[in-house]
């Protein structure tokens, strides 16, 4: 049954988190963000409806950002995480300039990142970190600056390089 099924993100699925290169619509977006590789189509339902939300899955995986998983389908391979170093570097730039440019605002801001305790969960407070700099009339002008300085940073992660060839 659908609602039972789970989808994870592929590789190209994490990257596109990261860097945004595949055009996404808001909703799509959305929706690959959600998917965990835990979550059934159910519990995503729940969230979004499902007559929007089951074209989206059908898109995201012809785009090959997202793939089955589970006993019917073989496992997506696991990125490696982010070393502590890289994310604890990430999460001082969103802090600082959140404290700089948003003001009072900057604490549910704050809260989220310093709570982000894995990639998955720092992606989602880089999204919040993001929304709230355009938002606010001083963090819209560095927002895209310090974007790309996150990311650039991310990508740099140790753990996130390809294996050596032996």
């Amino acid at each position: 049954m659908v609602a039972e099924r789970i989808f994870a993100k592929t590789d190209k699925g994490r990257a596109e988190v990261i860097g945004r290169g595949a055009g996404l619509s808001a909703r799509q977006r959305t929706v690959l963000i959600m998917v965990d590789g835990r979550k059934t189509c159910g519990a995503l339902m729940q969230a979004m409806a499902a007559p929007a939300l089951l074209p989206i899955l059908d898109e995201l995986a012809a785009l090959e950002l997202i793939a089955p998983t589970g006993p019917a389908a073989p496992a997506v391979p696991a990125a490696p995480a982010i070393d502590l170093q890289t994310m604890a570097q990430a999460k001082a730039m969103m802090i600082g300039s959140a404290e700089v440019c948003l003001g009072l605002l900057a604490a549910e801001v704050v809260r989220q990142v310093e709570g982000a305790q894995d990639e998955e969960q720092l992606l989602r407070a880089l999204g919040h970190w993001h929304m709230a700099m355009q938002a606010s009339k001083r963090g819209r002008e560095i927002a895209l600056t310090q974007l790309a300085s996150i990311k650039s940073c991310l990508r740099q992660s140790p753990q996130a390089l390809p294996p050596s060839p032996a």
